[in-house]
């Protein structure tokens, strides 16, 4: 049977609601590990109750919802090629900027780790990687698996990749839940769909959702290493 098309509120809900439902386990989770928005990557207790935990089940949820609308195939599904060489070579070049900002970013902020190098510093080393790894996992399968693809179906690939950008920037704005200052959580809407439209252009490139997830958990890793 084929499946009906959900339009752009109906998308929009199922985004909206496993953002509140991640950011609103996070601050629930302050029961048994007390952090702040900005201090939840501080040691690997924290990043495993305020990250790791409240970000897997809401990929959970994320994916019995996709097998109840009969779409976990559709999310991840091959990407379209390129049609065109330029938009290939152009996407290809802010990639690459992309991962070498990463990069740097990386060796900055693992240096001093590891000229103080001790045992719970290997252990939060890891939870952060899990946590970033599930962060990239559940937010590239909404945005540039289930979303873009749902919108593919009414609109064109350009007005898809501006909507599911879209509600990737309001994804974050629920951060306040978990305790994010109002004005960082209103600044991250914007700042992420400009990081959002690399995460897009990585998964166009490598045709797989599966590029988007590496370079996400490979951006956020090289920056909450820091905090």
């Amino acid at each position: 049977m084929k499946q009906s098309e959900l339009k752009f509120y109906q998308v929009a809900l199922i985004t909206v609601g496993l953002s509140i439902l991640w950011t609103g386990l996070s601050r629930f989770f302050n029961l048994f590990s007390v952090a702040s928005y900005n201090t939840m990557f501080r040691s690997a207790t924290t990043i495993f109750w305020h990250v790791l935990a409240p970000m897997a089940l809401a990929y959970l949820a994320f994916f019995i919802v996709m097998t109840k609308l009969g779409r976990v195939e559709q999310v991840y599904q091959k990407q379209p090629d390129i049609q065109h060489r330029s938009t290939k070579v152009i996407f290809g070049l802010i990639v690459t900027a992309m991962l070498l900002f990463a990069a740097w970013n990386l060796y900055h902020h693992l240096l001093p780790i590891l000229e103080n190098w001790s045992g719970q510093a290997g252990m939060r080393l890891g939870m952060a990687f899990l946590s970033t790894f599930f962060v990239g996992l559940t937010e590239e399968s909404v945005f540039r698996g289930f979303a873009l693809s749902e919108f593919r179906k009414r609109y064109s690939e350009q007005v898809s990749c501006l909507l599911s950008l879209l509600l990737f920037g309001l994804w974050h704005f629920p951060n306040v839940i978990a305790g994010a200052p109002f004005l960082q959580a209103f600044l991250q809407v914007f700042s992420t769909m400009i990081i959002g439209a690399g995460l897009y252009m990585t998964v166009r490139l490598s045709k797989s959702i599966w590029g988007g997830v590496a370079m996400h958990c490979f951006w956020d890793f090289a920056l909450v290493i820091a905090h």
